[in-house]
């Protein structure tokens, strides 16, 4: 009964997420970013190809695996899909999905940074 009730608020949640940066183009490449999670730093290698963000790897966490599962499982297709980490957080996951979308946005942010620099 509960593990229908948590895919069922899962499920929902999925389709409730919206995002507003389609457009948005980024330099192709490989970028890693972090962020504290609720329980440890989260680590991730963000993959964008033709401008978008292609791929999302959680490289490194230790947060609890019934969080985890959730929000890593759920959220990267939707920052993938909506080319953005301007999508909602998961309830009752909210640290842990506000820790990911931080460390993908560092990732990306991570080559403007560098360009900057040079």
């Amino acid at each position: 009964m509960k593990k229908g009730l948590l895919l069922v608020m899962i499920l929902l949640m999925t389709y409730s997420f919206t995002g507003c940066d389609e457009g948005k183009v980024y330099e192709d490449g490989i970028y890693y970013g972090e962020s504290e999670g609720y329980y440890s730093i989260i680590k991730v290698e963000v993959e964008v190809k033709n401008g978008k963000i292609y791929d999302i790897s959680i490289l490194e966490h230790n947060e609890p695996e019934i969080l985890a599962k959730i929000v890593f499982d759920e959220l990267p297709p939707i920052i993938i899909k909506n080319n953005s980490v301007d999508v909602d957080v998961i309830s009752g996951a909210t640290y842990t999905s506000e820790s990911l979308l931080q460390a993908v946005e560092t990732a990306i942010k991570s080559h403007e940074a560098s360009e900057v620099e040079q």
